[in-house]
Protein backbone atom coordinates (compact mmCIF):
# COMPACT_ATOMS: atom_id res chain seq x y z
CA UNK A 1 0.00 0.00 0.00
CA UNK A 2 1.61 3.55 -0.86
CA UNK A 3 1.12 6.62 0.98
CA UNK A 4 0.65 9.60 -1.07
CA UNK A 5 -1.85 12.74 -1.37
CA UNK A 6 -3.07 13.78 -4.32
CA UNK A 7 -3.54 18.01 -5.23
CA UNK A 8 -5.46 18.61 -7.92
CA UNK A 9 -4.74 21.83 -10.31
CA UNK A 10 -4.84 22.95 -13.53
CA UNK A 11 -1.42 24.69 -14.20
CA UNK A 12 1.72 23.12 -12.45
CA UNK A 13 4.90 25.58 -12.18
CA UNK A 14 7.99 24.11 -11.04
CA UNK A 15 10.66 26.71 -10.19
CA UNK A 16 10.15 29.84 -7.55
CA UNK A 17 12.66 32.16 -9.88
CA UNK A 18 11.58 35.22 -12.31
CA UNK A 19 10.20 32.89 -15.06
CA UNK A 20 8.71 30.76 -13.08
CA UNK A 21 6.80 33.21 -11.25
CA UNK A 22 5.82 35.28 -14.26
CA UNK A 23 4.32 31.93 -15.87
CA UNK A 24 2.32 31.12 -12.23
CA UNK A 25 0.99 34.60 -12.57
CA UNK A 26 0.32 34.66 -16.35
CA UNK A 27 -1.47 31.54 -16.12
CA UNK A 28 -3.31 32.57 -13.12
CA UNK A 29 -4.30 35.36 -14.64
CA UNK A 30 -6.62 33.08 -17.29
CA UNK A 31 -8.71 32.28 -14.50
CA UNK A 32 -7.19 28.55 -13.96
CA UNK A 33 -5.96 26.85 -11.02
CA UNK A 34 -2.21 27.31 -10.51
CA UNK A 35 0.14 25.33 -8.13
CA UNK A 36 4.05 27.01 -8.08
CA UNK A 37 6.23 24.17 -6.49
CA UNK A 38 9.58 25.07 -5.50
CA UNK A 39 12.59 22.50 -4.59
CA UNK A 40 13.21 25.19 -1.73
CA UNK A 41 11.72 28.80 -1.26
CA UNK A 42 9.98 31.08 -3.31
CA UNK A 43 12.31 33.93 -4.68
CA UNK A 44 15.29 31.55 -5.31
CA UNK A 45 17.48 30.36 -8.40
CA UNK A 46 19.30 32.86 -10.16
CA UNK A 47 16.90 35.69 -10.29
CA UNK A 48 17.19 36.28 -6.79
CA UNK A 49 21.22 35.32 -6.59
CA UNK A 50 22.39 36.57 -3.39
CA UNK A 51 26.32 36.48 -4.20
CA UNK A 52 25.47 40.13 -5.98
CA UNK A 53 23.68 43.26 -5.67
CA UNK A 54 20.74 42.54 -8.33
CA UNK A 55 20.40 41.93 -12.09
CA UNK A 56 21.05 43.99 -15.13
CA UNK A 57 17.93 43.86 -17.81
CA UNK A 58 18.58 45.15 -21.22
CA UNK A 59 15.95 46.53 -23.97
CA UNK A 60 16.20 47.83 -27.53
CA UNK A 61 16.51 51.86 -27.56
CA UNK A 62 13.59 51.83 -30.34
CA UNK A 63 12.38 49.56 -33.25
CA UNK A 64 15.52 50.31 -35.47
CA UNK A 65 17.13 48.58 -32.47
CA UNK A 66 15.10 45.50 -32.10
CA UNK A 67 16.90 44.12 -35.41
CA UNK A 68 20.42 45.24 -34.20
CA UNK A 69 19.99 43.57 -31.17
CA UNK A 70 18.62 40.20 -32.85
CA UNK A 71 21.73 40.21 -35.07
CA UNK A 72 24.16 40.85 -31.94
CA UNK A 73 22.56 38.32 -30.24
CA UNK A 74 23.20 35.57 -33.42
CA UNK A 75 26.40 36.71 -34.00
CA UNK A 76 27.50 36.40 -30.37
CA UNK A 77 26.09 33.38 -30.11
CA UNK A 78 28.30 32.41 -32.59
CA UNK A 79 25.22 30.99 -35.01
CA UNK A 80 23.78 28.34 -32.96
CA UNK A 81 20.60 30.18 -32.24
CA UNK A 82 16.85 30.10 -32.77
CA UNK A 83 16.10 33.44 -34.14
CA UNK A 84 12.27 32.96 -34.11
CA UNK A 85 13.26 32.84 -30.37
CA UNK A 86 15.48 35.71 -29.87
CA UNK A 87 13.08 37.69 -32.25
CA UNK A 88 10.20 37.22 -29.33
CA UNK A 89 12.42 37.74 -26.90
CA UNK A 90 13.65 41.62 -27.87
CA UNK A 91 10.07 42.16 -29.35
CA UNK A 92 8.56 41.82 -25.78
CA UNK A 93 10.99 42.82 -23.15
CA UNK A 94 9.70 46.28 -22.91
CA UNK A 95 6.30 44.97 -21.95
CA UNK A 96 7.08 42.51 -19.77
CA UNK A 97 9.68 45.59 -17.81
CA UNK A 98 6.06 47.75 -18.01
CA UNK A 99 4.34 44.25 -16.41
CA UNK A 100 6.88 44.69 -13.04
CA UNK A 101 6.65 48.29 -12.63
CA UNK A 102 2.82 48.21 -13.17
CA UNK A 103 2.59 45.66 -10.06
CA UNK A 104 4.90 48.51 -8.18
CA UNK A 105 8.72 46.83 -8.91
CA UNK A 106 11.32 49.98 -9.28
CA UNK A 107 14.58 49.61 -11.22
CA UNK A 108 17.30 51.14 -11.07
CA UNK A 109 18.14 53.83 -14.40
CA UNK A 110 21.14 55.86 -14.79
CA UNK A 111 21.22 59.03 -15.34
CA UNK A 112 23.44 58.78 -17.99
CA UNK A 113 23.09 55.70 -20.07
CA UNK A 114 24.83 57.11 -22.78
CA UNK A 115 28.04 58.42 -20.64
CA UNK A 116 28.08 55.15 -18.72
CA UNK A 117 30.73 52.62 -20.73
CA UNK A 118 30.18 50.59 -17.62
CA UNK A 119 25.92 49.75 -19.32
CA UNK A 120 27.37 48.30 -22.35
CA UNK A 121 26.44 44.91 -21.76
CA UNK A 122 29.11 42.07 -22.09
CA UNK A 123 29.93 41.08 -25.44
CA UNK A 124 27.23 43.85 -26.83
CA UNK A 125 28.93 46.56 -28.94
CA UNK A 126 26.43 49.50 -27.96
CA UNK A 127 24.74 50.72 -25.25
CA UNK A 128 21.04 49.62 -25.00
CA UNK A 129 18.24 50.57 -22.14
CA UNK A 130 18.99 49.23 -18.87
CA UNK A 131 17.10 48.71 -15.82
CA UNK A 132 18.67 47.57 -12.91
CA UNK A 133 16.68 44.88 -11.01
CA UNK A 134 17.44 44.81 -7.02
CA UNK A 135 15.91 41.76 -5.02
CA UNK A 136 14.77 42.95 -1.34
CA UNK A 137 12.73 45.78 -3.22
CA UNK A 138 11.26 43.37 -6.17
CA UNK A 139 10.15 40.31 -3.14
CA UNK A 140 7.18 41.75 -2.07
CA UNK A 141 5.74 43.23 -4.34
CA UNK A 142 5.90 39.91 -6.49
CA UNK A 143 5.08 38.09 -3.04
CA UNK A 144 1.60 40.33 -2.83
CA UNK A 145 0.94 39.71 -6.30
CA UNK A 146 1.15 36.08 -6.21
CA UNK A 147 -1.28 36.20 -3.45
CA UNK A 148 -3.59 38.36 -4.72
CA UNK A 149 -3.79 35.53 -7.87
CA UNK A 150 -4.39 32.89 -5.74
CA UNK A 151 -1.50 31.09 -6.63
CA UNK A 152 -1.01 27.97 -4.30
CA UNK A 153 2.37 27.74 -3.19
CA UNK A 154 4.43 24.30 -2.11
CA UNK A 155 7.89 24.98 -0.69
CA UNK A 156 10.08 22.29 -0.29
CA UNK A 157 8.82 20.25 -2.31
CA UNK A 158 11.00 17.78 -5.27
CA UNK A 159 9.42 16.92 -7.75
CA UNK A 160 10.69 13.63 -8.75
CA UNK A 161 9.03 12.39 -11.74
CA UNK A 162 6.18 14.07 -14.68
CA UNK A 163 3.81 11.50 -15.56
CA UNK A 164 2.47 11.23 -18.93
CA UNK A 165 -0.99 9.35 -20.48
CA UNK A 166 -1.59 8.84 -23.79
CA UNK A 167 1.82 10.77 -24.34
CA UNK A 168 0.50 14.21 -23.29
CA UNK A 169 1.44 15.24 -19.38
CA UNK A 170 -1.04 14.05 -16.91
CA UNK A 171 0.89 15.19 -13.43
CA UNK A 172 3.58 15.11 -11.17
CA UNK A 173 5.14 12.61 -8.31
CA UNK A 174 6.58 14.87 -5.41
CA UNK A 175 8.12 14.82 -2.64
CA UNK A 176 8.27 17.05 0.52
CA UNK A 177 11.26 17.43 3.38
CA UNK A 178 9.12 14.86 5.55
CA UNK A 179 9.28 12.07 2.87
CA UNK A 180 5.78 12.40 2.41
CA UNK A 181 4.73 11.40 -1.51
CA UNK A 182 2.12 13.82 -3.47
CA UNK A 183 0.73 13.29 -6.58
CA UNK A 184 0.51 16.63 -8.25
CA UNK A 185 -2.37 15.94 -10.97
CA UNK A 186 -2.54 18.80 -13.23
CA UNK A 187 -3.38 19.40 -17.48
CA UNK A 188 -0.04 21.35 -17.95
CA UNK A 189 3.42 21.97 -16.51
CA UNK A 190 5.83 24.56 -16.92
CA UNK A 191 9.58 23.65 -16.00
CA UNK A 192 11.13 26.89 -14.91
CA UNK A 193 13.75 25.33 -12.41
CA UNK A 194 17.00 27.22 -13.64
CA UNK A 195 20.19 25.68 -15.22
CA UNK A 196 22.81 23.09 -14.20
CA UNK A 197 25.77 25.22 -12.54
CA UNK A 198 24.76 23.31 -9.41
CA UNK A 199 26.78 20.40 -10.65
CA UNK A 200 30.22 22.36 -10.45
CA UNK A 201 32.21 22.28 -7.06
CA UNK A 202 32.73 26.23 -7.53
CA UNK A 203 29.53 27.37 -8.51
CA UNK A 204 27.38 30.85 -7.99
CA UNK A 205 24.02 29.50 -7.82
CA UNK A 206 21.58 28.84 -5.21
CA UNK A 207 21.58 25.08 -4.22
CA UNK A 208 18.14 24.00 -5.96
CA UNK A 209 19.63 24.97 -9.36
CA UNK A 210 21.60 21.77 -10.35
CA UNK A 211 20.15 20.66 -13.58
CA UNK A 212 17.60 18.60 -12.09
CA UNK A 213 14.71 20.02 -14.46
CA UNK A 214 16.16 19.16 -17.34
CA UNK A 215 16.69 15.45 -16.25
CA UNK A 216 12.85 15.51 -15.04
CA UNK A 217 11.99 16.91 -19.18
CA UNK A 218 14.48 14.74 -20.80
CA UNK A 219 12.86 11.20 -19.05
CA UNK A 220 9.08 12.46 -20.38
CA UNK A 221 10.48 12.61 -23.50
CA UNK A 222 11.61 16.49 -24.19
CA UNK A 223 15.01 17.24 -26.25
CA UNK A 224 17.83 19.11 -24.68
CA UNK A 225 19.61 21.02 -26.86
CA UNK A 226 23.20 23.59 -26.54
CA UNK A 227 24.06 21.75 -23.20
CA UNK A 228 27.82 22.33 -23.56
CA UNK A 229 27.63 26.10 -23.19
CA UNK A 230 27.80 27.05 -19.78
CA UNK A 231 28.78 30.28 -18.03
CA UNK A 232 31.87 30.60 -16.09
CA UNK A 233 32.69 33.60 -14.61
CA UNK A 234 35.59 34.53 -11.67
CA UNK A 235 34.07 34.38 -8.09
CA UNK A 236 35.50 34.87 -4.88
CA UNK A 237 37.08 31.99 -2.62
CA UNK A 238 38.00 33.76 0.02
CA UNK A 239 37.10 36.43 2.08
CA UNK A 240 33.71 35.37 1.04
CA UNK A 241 32.97 32.30 -0.77
CA UNK A 242 30.36 32.76 -3.49
CA UNK A 243 31.05 36.25 -4.69
CA UNK A 244 31.22 37.49 -7.78
CA UNK A 245 34.03 39.67 -8.52
CA UNK A 246 33.46 43.16 -10.79
CA UNK A 247 34.52 42.05 -14.16
CA UNK A 248 34.79 45.68 -15.14
CA UNK A 249 38.17 45.97 -12.91
CA UNK A 250 39.48 43.46 -14.07
CA UNK A 251 42.22 46.18 -15.99
CA UNK A 252 43.14 47.82 -12.65
CA UNK A 253 44.08 44.22 -11.62
CA UNK A 254 47.03 41.90 -11.22
CA UNK A 255 46.78 37.76 -10.81
CA UNK A 256 49.65 36.48 -8.35
CA UNK A 257 50.30 32.95 -6.81
CA UNK A 258 50.42 32.58 -3.39
CA UNK A 259 54.15 34.01 -3.89
CA UNK A 260 53.38 36.89 -5.62
CA UNK A 261 54.50 36.19 -8.88
CA UNK A 262 52.20 37.40 -11.99
CA UNK A 263 50.41 34.66 -13.35
CA UNK A 264 49.97 35.57 -16.58
CA UNK A 265 53.44 35.82 -17.27
CA UNK A 266 53.83 31.63 -16.61
CA UNK A 267 50.68 31.22 -18.89
CA UNK A 268 50.30 33.73 -21.78
CA UNK A 269 51.68 32.98 -25.33
CA UNK A 270 54.46 34.92 -26.10
CA UNK A 271 52.94 37.13 -28.52
CA UNK A 272 50.02 38.08 -26.50
CA UNK A 273 50.45 41.21 -24.12
CA UNK A 274 49.01 40.90 -21.13
CA UNK A 275 47.73 44.44 -20.63
CA UNK A 276 45.72 44.11 -24.02
CA UNK A 277 43.91 41.47 -22.37
CA UNK A 278 42.95 42.11 -19.10
CA UNK A 279 41.54 45.85 -20.65
CA UNK A 280 39.70 43.53 -23.75
CA UNK A 281 38.29 40.77 -19.97
CA UNK A 282 37.51 44.21 -18.25
CA UNK A 283 34.52 44.06 -20.98
CA UNK A 284 32.24 41.29 -20.37
CA UNK A 285 31.70 38.81 -17.07
CA UNK A 286 31.45 35.27 -18.21
CA UNK A 287 34.38 33.67 -20.07
CA UNK A 288 34.36 33.23 -24.29
CA UNK A 289 37.09 31.36 -26.34
CA UNK A 290 36.17 34.03 -29.31
CA UNK A 291 38.62 36.85 -27.60
CA UNK A 292 41.88 37.42 -26.53
CA UNK A 293 40.54 37.82 -22.94
CA UNK A 294 40.21 34.06 -22.78
CA UNK A 295 44.11 33.49 -21.96
CA UNK A 296 43.13 35.05 -18.43
CA UNK A 297 40.84 32.73 -17.31
CA UNK A 298 42.73 29.90 -18.79
CA UNK A 299 45.67 31.16 -17.06
CA UNK A 300 43.37 31.50 -13.54
CA UNK A 301 42.39 27.95 -14.38
CA UNK A 302 45.46 26.51 -14.88
CA UNK A 303 47.13 28.02 -11.97
CA UNK A 304 43.91 26.67 -9.77
CA UNK A 305 44.61 23.36 -10.99
CA UNK A 306 48.10 23.51 -10.38
CA UNK A 307 48.07 24.38 -6.66
CA UNK A 308 44.75 22.66 -4.87
CA UNK A 309 46.05 23.23 -1.74
CA UNK A 310 45.77 27.10 -2.44
CA UNK A 311 42.78 26.83 -4.87
CA UNK A 312 42.92 29.90 -6.10
CA UNK A 313 44.44 33.31 -7.57
CA UNK A 314 45.21 36.40 -5.66
CA UNK A 315 43.60 39.61 -6.90
CA UNK A 316 45.09 42.95 -6.10
CA UNK A 317 44.12 46.23 -7.48
CA UNK A 318 46.73 48.45 -8.71
CA UNK A 319 44.27 51.46 -7.46
CA UNK A 320 41.03 52.45 -5.55
CA UNK A 321 38.80 50.97 -7.68
CA UNK A 322 36.06 51.38 -5.56
CA UNK A 323 35.95 55.54 -6.36
CA UNK A 324 36.12 54.89 -9.93
CA UNK A 325 33.11 55.89 -11.97
CA UNK A 326 30.30 54.13 -13.79
CA UNK A 327 27.07 53.00 -12.12
CA UNK A 328 27.73 49.18 -12.17
CA UNK A 329 30.88 49.69 -10.21
CA UNK A 330 29.56 52.40 -7.76
CA UNK A 331 26.42 49.95 -6.83
CA UNK A 332 28.55 46.78 -6.94
CA UNK A 333 31.82 48.43 -4.55
CA UNK A 334 28.75 49.94 -2.35
CA UNK A 335 26.97 46.28 -1.51
CA UNK A 336 30.35 44.52 -1.74
CA UNK A 337 31.23 47.19 1.44
CA UNK A 338 27.96 46.97 2.96
CA UNK A 339 26.01 43.44 2.47
CA UNK A 340 29.69 41.70 2.49
CA UNK A 341 31.88 43.62 4.81
CA UNK A 342 34.09 43.35 2.61
CA UNK A 343 36.76 46.27 1.12
CA UNK A 344 38.35 46.22 -2.28
CA UNK A 345 42.03 46.34 -1.06
CA UNK A 346 40.90 43.04 1.85
CA UNK A 347 43.03 40.11 0.52
CA UNK A 348 41.10 38.38 -2.71
CA UNK A 349 41.34 34.94 -3.89
CA UNK A 350 39.60 33.91 -6.87
CA UNK A 351 39.06 30.99 -9.07
CA UNK A 352 36.36 30.14 -12.21
CA UNK A 353 33.26 29.59 -11.10
CA UNK A 354 30.51 28.06 -13.01
CA UNK A 355 27.09 30.23 -13.47
CA UNK A 356 24.52 30.66 -15.83
CA UNK A 357 23.46 27.80 -18.61
CA UNK A 358 22.98 28.91 -21.94
CA UNK A 359 21.43 25.31 -23.12
CA UNK A 360 18.35 23.39 -21.77
CA UNK A 361 15.33 21.97 -22.56
CA UNK A 362 14.26 22.83 -26.14
CA UNK A 363 11.42 25.26 -26.93
CA UNK A 364 9.63 27.18 -29.52
CA UNK A 365 8.16 30.40 -29.31
CA UNK A 366 5.04 29.53 -27.17
CA UNK A 367 7.37 27.96 -24.69
CA UNK A 368 6.06 24.49 -25.94
CA UNK A 369 8.48 21.66 -25.83
CA UNK A 370 7.87 18.24 -28.18
CA UNK A 371 5.74 16.73 -25.74
CA UNK A 372 1.99 17.79 -25.44
CA UNK A 373 0.91 19.65 -21.93
CA UNK A 374 5.09 20.25 -21.66
CA UNK A 375 5.94 23.82 -21.18
CA UNK A 376 9.32 25.68 -19.99
CA UNK A 377 10.91 28.79 -19.53
CA UNK A 378 13.66 31.06 -18.38
CA UNK A 379 17.70 29.15 -17.77
CA UNK A 380 16.22 25.73 -18.29
CA UNK A 381 15.31 26.30 -21.71
CA UNK A 382 18.06 26.79 -24.68
CA UNK A 383 18.29 28.21 -28.19
CA UNK A 384 17.40 31.35 -27.87
CA UNK A 385 21.08 32.71 -26.97
CA UNK A 386 22.98 30.29 -28.55
CA UNK A 387 27.05 29.80 -27.18
CA UNK A 388 27.89 33.23 -25.94
CA UNK A 389 24.79 35.57 -24.37
CA UNK A 390 24.33 38.93 -24.42
CA UNK A 391 24.62 40.76 -21.08
CA UNK A 392 21.47 41.46 -19.56
CA UNK A 393 19.41 39.22 -21.37
CA UNK A 394 19.01 36.31 -19.52
CA UNK A 395 16.70 38.29 -16.74
CA UNK A 396 14.87 39.75 -19.45
CA UNK A 397 14.27 36.15 -20.80
CA UNK A 398 13.13 34.59 -17.73
CA UNK A 399 10.46 37.48 -17.73
CA UNK A 400 9.37 36.34 -21.26
CA UNK A 401 9.26 33.30 -21.69
CA UNK A 402 8.06 33.01 -18.12
CA UNK A 403 4.69 35.00 -18.76
CA UNK A 404 4.75 33.43 -22.92
CA UNK A 405 4.58 29.56 -20.81
CA UNK A 406 2.36 30.75 -18.09
CA UNK A 407 -0.55 31.76 -20.73
CA UNK A 408 0.38 28.66 -23.11
CA UNK A 409 0.15 26.61 -20.41
CA UNK A 410 -2.98 27.88 -19.23
CA UNK A 411 -4.30 28.20 -22.31
CA UNK A 412 -3.93 24.34 -22.54
CA UNK A 413 -5.31 23.42 -19.54
CA UNK A 414 -8.67 25.08 -20.09
CA UNK A 415 -8.74 23.11 -22.98
CA UNK A 416 -7.63 19.36 -22.09
CA UNK A 417 -8.56 19.30 -18.47
CA UNK A 418 -6.71 16.53 -16.84
CA UNK A 419 -9.24 13.98 -15.76
CA UNK A 420 -6.96 10.69 -14.59
CA UNK A 421 -8.59 8.39 -12.05
CA UNK A 422 -7.52 7.32 -8.85
CA UNK A 423 -6.30 3.70 -10.86
CA UNK A 424 -3.91 5.31 -13.12
CA UNK A 425 -2.47 7.42 -9.91
CA UNK A 426 -1.78 4.16 -7.95
CA UNK A 427 -0.51 2.58 -11.22
CA UNK A 428 2.07 5.37 -11.67
CA UNK A 429 2.90 5.72 -8.47
CA UNK A 430 3.37 1.67 -8.11
CA UNK A 431 5.41 1.54 -11.40
CA UNK A 432 7.82 4.54 -10.19
CA UNK A 433 8.29 2.94 -6.43
CA UNK A 434 9.06 -0.15 -8.37
CA UNK A 435 11.30 1.17 -10.97
CA UNK A 436 13.07 3.04 -8.55
CA UNK A 437 17.07 2.64 -7.68
CA UNK A 438 18.72 3.84 -4.84
CA UNK A 439 22.41 3.80 -3.99
CA UNK A 440 24.63 1.40 -1.92
CA UNK A 441 26.68 4.11 -1.71
CA UNK A 442 26.33 7.39 0.31
CA UNK A 443 24.67 9.71 -2.25
CA UNK A 444 26.26 12.83 -0.37
CA UNK A 445 29.59 11.45 -1.61
CA UNK A 446 28.49 10.72 -5.11
CA UNK A 447 27.17 14.16 -5.61
CA UNK A 448 30.72 15.89 -4.42
CA UNK A 449 32.39 13.47 -6.48
CA UNK A 450 30.24 14.25 -9.71
CA UNK A 451 31.06 18.28 -8.91
CA UNK A 452 35.11 17.80 -8.23
CA UNK A 453 35.31 16.41 -11.62
CA UNK A 454 33.11 18.85 -13.39
CA UNK A 455 34.80 21.46 -12.09
CA UNK A 456 38.08 19.95 -12.72
CA UNK A 457 37.22 18.64 -16.48
CA UNK A 458 34.31 20.17 -17.73
CA UNK A 459 35.56 23.87 -16.80
CA UNK A 460 37.25 26.57 -18.95
CA UNK A 461 39.64 24.05 -20.24
CA UNK A 462 38.17 20.93 -21.83
CA UNK A 463 40.20 18.22 -23.79
CA UNK A 464 39.55 14.99 -24.91
CA UNK A 465 41.46 12.75 -22.61
CA UNK A 466 39.84 14.90 -19.36
CA UNK A 467 36.54 14.73 -20.39
CA UNK A 468 37.14 10.38 -21.16
CA UNK A 469 38.30 9.98 -17.61
CA UNK A 470 35.87 11.77 -16.27
CA UNK A 471 32.90 9.92 -17.79
CA UNK A 472 34.62 6.72 -17.49
CA UNK A 473 34.64 7.40 -13.55
CA UNK A 474 30.94 8.73 -13.47
CA UNK A 475 29.82 5.67 -15.28
CA UNK A 476 31.46 3.97 -12.35
CA UNK A 477 28.99 5.70 -10.09
CA UNK A 478 25.85 4.16 -12.18
CA UNK A 479 26.79 1.04 -10.75
CA UNK A 480 26.24 1.72 -7.12
CA UNK A 481 22.57 2.52 -8.00
CA UNK A 482 21.21 -1.18 -8.20
CA UNK A 483 19.40 -1.53 -4.78
CA UNK A 484 15.48 -1.47 -5.52
CA UNK A 485 13.47 -0.84 -2.06
CA UNK A 486 10.15 0.44 -0.62
CA UNK A 487 10.34 4.14 0.02
CA UNK A 488 9.97 2.99 3.91
CA UNK A 489 12.99 2.08 4.12
CA UNK A 490 14.87 5.18 2.90
CA UNK A 491 15.30 7.95 5.33
CA UNK A 492 16.09 10.35 2.53
CA UNK A 493 15.13 9.37 -0.80
CA UNK A 494 15.52 12.28 -2.42
CA UNK A 495 18.72 12.73 -1.63
CA UNK A 496 19.44 9.11 -3.74
CA UNK A 497 17.18 10.03 -6.41
CA UNK A 498 19.56 13.72 -6.94
CA UNK A 499 22.53 11.88 -7.09
CA UNK A 500 21.29 9.22 -9.73
CA UNK A 501 20.26 12.43 -11.18
CA UNK A 502 24.02 13.91 -10.79
CA UNK A 503 25.11 11.09 -12.20
CA UNK A 504 22.81 11.11 -15.78
CA UNK A 505 23.15 14.85 -16.34
CA UNK A 506 26.86 14.82 -15.53
CA UNK A 507 27.13 12.22 -18.40
CA UNK A 508 25.28 14.01 -20.86
CA UNK A 509 27.00 16.99 -20.63
CA UNK A 510 30.74 15.30 -20.08
CA UNK A 511 29.25 13.80 -23.55
CA UNK A 512 28.34 17.08 -25.38
CA UNK A 513 31.06 18.56 -24.65
CA UNK A 514 33.52 15.49 -26.07
CA UNK A 515 31.29 15.69 -29.58
CA UNK A 516 31.59 19.11 -29.62
CA UNK A 517 35.76 18.66 -31.41
CA UNK A 518 35.92 22.99 -31.87
CA UNK A 519 36.02 25.67 -29.80
CA UNK A 520 32.63 28.25 -29.40
CA UNK A 521 31.89 30.43 -27.12
CA UNK A 522 32.31 29.58 -23.73
CA UNK A 523 32.97 25.94 -24.40
CA UNK A 524 36.80 25.78 -25.20
CA UNK A 525 38.73 22.57 -26.18
CA UNK A 526 42.49 22.68 -25.74
CA UNK A 527 43.06 20.05 -28.35
CA UNK A 528 40.76 21.71 -30.76
CA UNK A 529 41.21 25.55 -30.08
CA UNK A 530 39.50 27.25 -33.17
CA UNK A 531 35.43 27.60 -34.27
CA UNK A 532 34.94 25.16 -37.18
CA UNK A 533 32.50 26.10 -39.76
CA UNK A 534 31.50 22.25 -39.72
CA UNK A 535 30.12 22.49 -36.62
CA UNK A 536 27.88 25.32 -36.80
CA UNK A 537 25.02 22.66 -35.87
CA UNK A 538 23.44 21.59 -32.20
CA UNK A 539 23.63 19.02 -30.58
CA UNK A 540 20.25 17.95 -29.77
CA UNK A 541 19.41 15.08 -26.76
CA UNK A 542 17.13 13.04 -26.81
CA UNK A 543 15.82 10.13 -24.79
CA UNK A 544 14.39 7.00 -25.98
CA UNK A 545 11.42 4.58 -24.25
CA UNK A 546 14.05 2.24 -23.50
CA UNK A 547 15.93 5.16 -21.72
CA UNK A 548 18.92 5.39 -24.10
CA UNK A 549 20.19 8.55 -24.15
CA UNK A 550 20.61 9.97 -28.21
CA UNK A 551 23.10 12.66 -28.99
CA UNK A 552 22.34 14.21 -32.57
CA UNK A 553 24.12 17.22 -34.49
CA UNK A 554 20.79 19.65 -36.28
CA UNK A 555 21.51 22.31 -38.87
CA UNK A 556 20.58 25.56 -37.87
CA UNK A 557 17.72 27.51 -39.80
CA UNK A 558 19.83 30.84 -39.85
CA UNK A 559 17.06 32.76 -41.29
CA UNK A 560 13.54 31.49 -39.15
CA UNK A 561 12.16 33.74 -37.42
Amino acid sequence: MINYVEYKTDVLVVGGGLAGISAAMEAAKNNVNVTLVVADKIFSGSSFNPYTWGLGIIAPLNDADKVDLVENIYEVGCGLVEKNLSYTLVNNIEDRINDLQDVGVEFKKPDNLMGDNTLIPCFDKKHRKWYGFTFEQSKPKLYQQIKSLNIKIFERHKILKLIKGDDTFAGAIAINENNQIIYFSAASVVIASGGFGGLYKHNLNTPDINGEGLFLALSAGCELINLEFIQFIPGYIKPKYKTIMAERTFKFASLEDPQGNNILEKYLPEEINAKEVLIERSTHGPFTSRLKSKYVDIALFKECLSNKDFQGVKLKYNIDVSTLDGLLIKEYFNWLEKKQGIMYNNEITIAPFAHASNGGIKINRKAETNVAGIYAAGETTGGMHGADRIGGLSTANALVFGTIAGNSASLYAKKYRNHVDKAFVKRQLSSFINNMKVSSVDPNSIMIKVKDLMWENGNVVRNEEKLEYSIKEIKKMEKYFDYKYDLSYIPNIAKHIQAYNYVKLSLILLNVMLLRRESRGPHYREDYPYQISDFEKYIVVSQGQDGMVKYTFKSTNKDSQ
